[in-house]
């Protein structure tokens, strides 16, 4: 029986071709804007794994505010509590010279490096650079990162002790400002003064960034950026431990030692690589939920209209459910008939989205930075939703058709 109903769906679903492949639009749009959604936010979370990853595992990342509120407290009020605190890297950076200082002498720490984000546009000649992420910090910064030249070398701790004004800068950087030109000893402008571009940062294959490009960047020495600012911001600083072993022993080191600067104020984070990981994690799945929920109503949408259709195509039959009743077609008979036509044209909608989406990705993974990530269970989860739109509204349709008289049916005509 089941068969035989499958195999009626897919007949009159072929007999009125435009009217189902309507009917289908609706689960098509809403599978494939919610794998979309889904997809590009795990692409971005891959992509961001991949680079906290390429840091390495023994690398604590000091911010100004407390971005995280522990969850271990005993108190059930701080667990309900516990989380990400946007809000609180926003403002003034609470780190200090002392902060600095105190990361670097610490045991087992055997590199840091603390810098500062200067807001400055970068020209050369007429041409204008307004979305480069212009920073000051200090050589040990390029080792910490394991970032590596294309051309030309990363300044030294000498240009840094002299405040020379020499500069770093990124492969979509050099790529807006000189073009196929070699940058090596060319002048590059920041708020009116020039720096000499000694090197070129090898081209990242990151898709997406921690806030910033990594492509599209200027480096500068931290003292040359005082020298020009007037000014010593620690935006932040990174710390290498000698182990992995020891990171959280450093870690813990550090929140004392930090805590002890600030008076015993809790107005930083210490965030080893997992957390930071965890923290943005986190982020992307609020904004991923978000969105996948607002392109899932699309999915609503797609339900009411197969009930719609099914409603009118009951009105059609009538005569085919009379005559079927007649012979002796039972309420289950009927409405198994009609529920699974519902099933079938919200299955083939689901399946068409699937493969549009796929498809999606693949075009967005060719124009723009980030490959989308589709998982069985996304792909599961999708035909799962088309199955249950299907069930939901092709029952109130198939119930109506079962529960004709016959006579009344035929009567009808």
């Amino acid at each position: 029986m089941i068969w035989q109903n499958i195999k009626n769906a897919f007949l009159s679903i072929k007999s009125a071709k435009l009217r189902s492949a309507l009917t289908a639009v609706g689960v098509v749009i809403g599978v494939f804007a919610v794998l979309v959604m889904v997809g590009v936010g795990d692409g971005v979370k891959a992509d961001i794994e991949g680079q906290i990853s390429n840091l390495g595992t023994n690398v604590l990342t000091i911010t100004s505010g407390k971005l995280t509120q522990s969850a271990s407290s005993s108190d059930p009020k701080q667990q309900k509590g516990s989380g990400i605190n946007l809000a609180s890297g926003i403002g003034a950076s609470t780190l200090t010279e002392a902060d600095v200082k105190t990361i670097a002498t610490t045991p087992n720490v055997t590199s840091s490096a603390a810098f500062g984000i200067i807001s400055s546009s970068v020209t050369k000649d007429q041409a204008v650079n307004n979305s480069a992420f212009v920073i000051a910090t200090t050589p040990s910064y390029f080792d910490i990162r394991k970032l590596k030249t294309s051309q030309g070398s990363f300044f030294t701790d000498s240009d840094n002790n002299k405040e020379e004004f020499v500069a770093v800068i990124g492969a979509d950087t050099k790529q807006s400002l000189f073009g196929s030109e070699d940058p090596i000893g060319r002048t590059i402008t920041l708020r009116g003064k020039q720096f000499v571009v000694s090197g070129v940062i090898e081209k990242s294959d990151a898709g997406v960034s921690l806030g910033a490009n990594p492509d599209d960047i200027v480096i500068i020495p931290i003292n040359s950026a005082i020298k020009l600012t007037g000014k010593n911001d620690v935006f932040r600083v990174i710390a290498e431990v000698d182990s992995e072993k020891n990171v959280e022993k450093v870690k813990a080191s550090l929140e004392q030692s930090i805590r002890s600067n600030h008076s015993g104020s809790d107005d930083f984070s210490v965030l080893t690589q997992k957390e930071l990981l965890n923290t943005f994690n986190s982020i992307l799945d609020i904004l991923t939920t978000f969105v996948a929920a607002i392109a899932a109503i699309s999915l609503l949408v797609g339900g009411i209209g197969i009930m719609n259709i099914m409603l009118v195509t009951v009105s059609e039959r009538t005569r085919e459910i009379g005559i079927r009743k007649a012979m002796g077609a039972t309420f289950g008979n009927i409405m198994g008939q009609f529920l699974t036509e519902s099933i079938i044209i919200s299955l083939i909608g689901g399946v068409i989205g699937v493969l549009a989406s796929y498809l999606a990705g693949l075009v967005i993974a060719n124009f723009a930075d980030i490959t989308p990530v589709y998982s069985p269970i996304a792909l599961i989860s999708a035909l799962g939703a088309s199955l249950f739109i299907g069930v939901v509204f092709g029952t109130a349709p198939a119930i109506k058709a079962a529960r004709k008289h016959p006579i009344q049916a035929l009567k009808s005509l």
